[in-house]
């Protein structure tokens, strides 16, 4: 059996610098529009979104250690699905900022979202 060789997880940070600056920008708002949930723990929503951002990252980063900086990488945004569920139903029971942040982690999340759908569809279009 032969071993696989695992990229260190932080160089991820190193082949998102190499990106296009849009693209660094997006993931740093990405970022900070989740980890904003932390403004609002006492909100069980923000709860699921913290979490569900943690899952994700991690598996982003495994992922990259095993594949390196691929499109199909987007795949571990798939529980933002359901977390878009928990948030949009939370949206009209919230009020002032807090109702004001689920909306743009709403927005933010279904963009990234789409551009996940579209990077997985053409990694895998792109597989022999």
């Amino acid at each position: 059996m032969r071993a696989e060789i695992m990229t260190n997880p932080l160089l991820f940070f190193v082949e998102l610098s190499r990106q296009p600056k849009w693209v660094v920008v997006w993931v740093a708002l990405l970022l900070a529009v989740n980890i904003a949930s932390l403004l609002f723990w006492d909100e069980y929503v923000a709860k699921i979104i913290f979490a569900t951002f943690l899952i994700s990252a991690t598996a982003m980063m495994l992922m990259f250690s095993m594949v390196g900086y691929q499109r199909v990488l987007g795949l571990a945004h798939i529980l933002w699905i359901p977390l878009l569920y928990f948030v949009i139903r939370e949206i009209s029971l919230a009020e002032g900022s807090y109702q004001t942040y689920l909306i743009l982690l709403a927005a933010c999340n279904s963009i990234s979202l789409v551009f996940d759908v579209r990077d997985v569809w053409l990694h895998f279009r792109s597989v022999d």
